[in-house]
């Protein structure tokens, strides 16, 4: 992934995709379960999830601009399906619902070896061009 921000960078690695997409998706981002990701029990770490599933919305409304730039956080609503073990590859599959003039309203599905393993949706700030 390009330009990873030092938090990122520490709990990934994450991968991104822009090519061979479904329609409408801006872009798909993965990783695979390390044991760093992991609870106690060798599943991945909620947080772990609700970290990735940020990132992929803020991507996904970013790539849907097609602008470089943030979008901070606004809202985020997760429901986790099913767990993740330790060498799961988990890959997203991200929709923009909505762009206004200052937000973007995005969701996704999280999907691991076993099916879906996370839904969430989010409100983000809009990143702005470049001036």
């Amino acid at each position: 992934m390009d330009r990873p921000g030092p938090f990122t960078h520490y709990v990934g690695p994450f991968f991104m995709r822009n090519e061979g997409l479904g329609e409408g998706e801006p872009t798909r981002l993965g990783f695979r379960v390390q044991q760093h990701h992991c609870n106690p029990r060798l599943v991945c770490h909620g947080g772990m999830l609700a970290t990735f599933v940020d990132l992929c919305l803020a991507r996904g409304l970013i790539a849907a601009e097609g602008i470089v730039g943030s979008a901070p956080t606004i809202t985020m609503t997760m429901d986790f399906l099913a767990g993740a073990a330790m060498g799961d590859w988990i890959e997203s599959r991200i929709s923009v619902v909505k762009i206004t003039r200052q937000l973007g309203f995005v969701e996704t599905i999280l999907h691991g070896s076993q099916g879906p393993v996370l839904r969430g949706s989010g409100t983000y700030k809009r990143p702005r061009p470049p001036a």
